[in-house]
């Protein structure tokens, strides 16, 4: 017969339900309710831009946005400051006296080639100052590079492979490996294979990519905490199937494209197959309504957190055996930037689940609390019920009693 949770909850719970709780970790004012149905995870995309910085600059370009006001302005502050006067004074004959304007020009591109140099070295400063280990611009700088590359091996002239890369980064059309996403890079560049499970584990990871010559970032599509109840519910509807005479081969796997919908069907991960199988648990079925309903709430959650932790641990087993497949034109700096970059995303989501551990001991300890208060409690009762019997067995002597046994028998 299929027990109501709505029903069960209504049932008086027993210092016997409480002591069966906190055994199993679970409080049992919990006992019977099952989580509600989470709201769908909203869409999530690519977002972002980068911006432009001096260092983008080379010196055609910064000969085309130089303002030549600035140069002649200082040439007129020189010729009229005190001591300069003379030897820029001479310098100026110096140069008009020559038949050509050859020295005119070299003058003017010292002049030109110092000023930039200087602008370098100071944008050069304020980057490192400012950049550091940023990813976005060490991504940037990767994909340059590769872009450069790739052109240099077309025949391009390096100043025109080096604006075209680096200050104007049009680099979408090369597929340059530096550009991709983690999903696109690992399915063209990578030995691993990329399945349904994988794909829908590295959905819990942050991502990037550069487009338009932008760098952009993407957001985890859906939380840990969020997995974990996705699973909780929809394995404790399964529990509710098998315990009510289902055989477990009938509940399907929780598929991996539609793992993060809580409001799908009854489903188990793939770990709990062997334990809904076992004789101990279909003897769960012997256990009043109250305890049963509170052992489905937390295998469920039990189960959960064991599906998870499996998964990531998988994932990051796959991730460490991956390398470059034959045909990849691939760096092995590349290929190692993003080893190391999921690897360590992965370590976040184990601690993050660890924390989940933390979390669910932490209700364990709040149910032996209620659990010690409740046998605190019974035994107090106990004992006051002992001593009011004991009083009312025990005979009273006193006048009053004496002078009423003479009555009787008079």
């Amino acid at each position: 017969m299929q027990i109501d949770p709505a029903v069960a909850i209504e049932d008086p719970i027993s210092i016997d339900d409480v002591r069966f709780a906190s055994e199993i970790g679970t409080p049992a004012s919990s006992s019977g309710k099952s989580s509600g149905a989470l709201a769908p995870q909203p869409l999530v995309d690519f977002r972002g831009t980068s911006g432009r910085s001096c260092s983008s600059l080379d010196l055609n370009t910064f000969l085309r946005q130089f303002d030549p006001h600035e140069l002649l302005a200082e040439l007129r502050q020189s010729l009229l400051s005190g001591a300069q006067s003379a030897v820029s004074n001479y310098l100026v004959a110096l140069a008009y006296s020559a038949p050509t304007l050859a020295s005119v020009l070299e003058m003017s591109d010292r002049q030109l080639t110092t000023r930039f140099t200087t602008f370098a070295q100071i944008c050069g400063n304020q980057q490192l100052r400012a950049v550091g280990l940023q990813d976005s611009e060490r991504r940037m700088a990767q994909a340059s590079d590769q872009c450069f590359a790739r052109e240099i091996v077309r025949d391009t002239a390096p100043t025109d492979a080096y604006r075209r890369c680096s200050v104007d980064r049009n680099f979408d059309a090369l597929a340059l490996p530096a550009t991709m996403s983690t999903i696109d890079f690992l399915r063209q560049h990578t030995d691993l294979a990329v399945t349904q499970r994988i794909e829908s584990l590295l959905g819990l990871l942050p991502d990037e990519r550069i487009a338009a010559g932008n760098y952009q970032i993407r957001p985890p599509k859906v939380s840990l905490s969020s997995l974990l109840d996705s699973l909780q519910i929809r394995s404790r509807l399964a529990l509710d199937q098998i315990i009510d005479s289902v055989t477990p081969s009938a509940v399907a796997e929780c598929a991996p494209d539609s793992i993060f919908d809580p409001l799908g069907p009854a489903c188990l991960p793939r770990s709990a197959s062997a334990l809904v199988a076992s004789p101990a648990f279909r003897g769960v079925r012997l256990l009043g309504p109250a305890a049963r309903s509170t052992f489905k709430d937390a295998l469920s959650s039990q189960i959960a957190i064991t599906s998870v932790y499996a998964d990531l641990l998988e994932l990051a087993q796959q991730i460490a055996r991956m390398n470059l497949r034959s045909d990849s034109d691939a760096s092995s700096s590349e290929i190692q930037s993003r080893q190391r970059a999921l690897e360590e995303q992965v370590v976040r989501l184990l601690d993050q689940a660890n924390l989940q551990v933390k979390l669910e001991e932490s209700k364990r300890r709040l149910a032996r609390t209620q659990l010690a208060a409740l046998e605190r409690t019974e035994a107090d009762l106990r004992a006051a019920a002992d001593a009011l019997q004991a009083q009312q067995t025990v005979p009273l002597f006193s006048v009053s009693g004496l002078l009423r046994l003479f009555q009787d028998r008079n």
